[in-house]
């Protein structure tokens, strides 16, 4: 009898847990998020120079929300100043002059923004050239895939480091790979793209971007975090440390990455 009264109260008890529960999120922390790309494509001498600047939203939205009116510049180590002008309220800054490619140079960011200076700063880092890509088809799970590889040849007898991006309109998501040469000193490496969804004559751009040791490092684990969810720049689970400093309020740091790179590109039309 005693055991069918002690079930009736863990029912009764159960019964009651059903009712929805309200999680509340705190949004009240927002912080200044920087995407600050600098490039250089090597085999064209193009630059590609703009710096996004956006607010955190809440947890739950996926509304981008840019932060408007910042005084944005980088300094040279000659000290020259390259102002960077926002356009039309789109939290986009562009230079106004484009800065020069001067290989292994040091690079300092300078953001103003609602009262608050953030500074970074990032050396222009070499990369191996993409020498060849080769395609070769697998059998996997049934059906035939297609594997890219993209070669380049590591300097001797220094540290390199880079990632390589592959973009096209047959991709759900730009993909990417990082590199760091512990065990390919010297010797032939390659970034890969294995996907199914390539035909004769689709485009695929390759390229390969030259990173410093910190760079290496926020790519590898945002890469790790991201590839996953849909690219390395969605809502990442954690917040990752880059190089950007609030000197205003250290406590209110901002999220994202000021990166300089000379980047090796390819323009690969599959046959």
């Amino acid at each position: 009898m005693k055991k069918g009264i002690y079930l009736l109260l863990g029912l009764s008890f159960i019964t009651q847990c059903e009712e929805p529960i309200e999680v509340e999120v705190n949004d009240t922390s927002q912080r200044l998020v920087v995407e600050a790309s600098i490039n250089w494509i090597k085999e064209t001498k193009q630059a590609e120079q703009e710096i996004l600047l956006s607010l955190t939203a809440s947890y739950f939205s996926n509304e981008i929300i840019p932060a408007n009116g910042a005084q944005v510049t980088i300094e040279d180590e000659k000290g020259t100043i390259y102002p960077f002008l926002e356009k039309e309220k789109s939290g986009k800054y562009l230079p106004v002059i484009p800065i020069p490619y001067e290989l292994n140079q040091e690079f300092s960011l300078y953001i103003s923004y609602d009262g608050q200076n953030y500074t970074g700063s990032e050396s222009l880092i070499s990369v191996a050239s993409i020498d060849s890509i080769t395609k070769s088809t697998i059998f996997f799970f049934g059906e035939d895939r297609l594997q890219f590889d993209a070669y380049s040849l590591d300097p001797a007898n220094e540290k390199n480091y880079s990632y390589f991006e592959f973009k096209s309109d047959k991709l759900e998501t730009t993909e990417y790979n990082v590199y760091r040469d512990d065990f390919t000193d010297g010797n032939i490496y390659n970034g890969f793209l294995f996907s199914s969804n390539f035909e004769k004559n689709d485009s695929i751009r390759f390229r390969q971007y030259g990173l410093s040791r910190r760079a290496f490092n926020y790519w590898n684990l945002l890469i790790t975090q991201n590839t996953q969810q849909g690219g390395p720049f969605q809502t990442t689970p954690s917040n990752l440390s880059g190089n950007i400093v609030n000197l205003s309020n250290p406590e209110n740091y901002p999220l994202g990455f000021f990166r300089i790179s000379e980047v090796s590109e390819i323009l690969y039309q599959v046959e």
